[in-house]
């Protein structure tokens, strides 16, 4: 019998010493500093860089190049359209690169008082949005 009291006795002791340990790790971790892991900013995927670089260089406005590196950008756009932009060796893609510093899209300027096409007074709302507001 003795045996056995020694041997619960021992089991009990392991069991309220795991529980405090598992206690004392808790209070622990909760005073250690949070460590939030800073954003990935500094890196850009491959695959972004890629179909920028393909968007970029499809708007190059070719009636603005000479008609020699104008066939040139179109032989390699169309090589871009088939192979992607992998395709390309190293001096095909800096051309392009080169093309599209030289020759920047020509964006449209933007009218600010231009209405909206989608949004153009659906609720035949005219500025005013009470009734109450008429009489003013």
């Amino acid at each position: 019998m003795n045996l056995w009291l020694a041997l619960t006795i021992a089991m009990a002791c392991a069991a309220i010493a795991g529980i405090v340990r598992a206690l004392v790790l808790r209070v622990v971790k909760r005073r250690r500093p949070r460590a939030v892991e800073k954003p990935n900013s500094h890196y850009t995927p491959k695959l972004v860089l890629d179909r920028d670089a393909r968007y970029r260089w499809h708007h190059i406005p070719l009636e603005r190049v000479h008609e020699i590196n104008r066939d040139e950008v179109r032989r390699l756009l169309n090589k871009v359209e088939a192979l992607g932009v992998d395709g390309l060796t190293l001096r095909e893609r800096s051309f392009l690169e080169r093309m599209e510093e030289l020759y920047p899209p020509v964006v449209p300027p933007v009218h600010e008082e231009a209405e909206d096409p989608f949004w153009a007074n659906p609720f035949g709302i005219e500025g005013r949005l009470h009734p109450r507001d008429a009489n003013n």
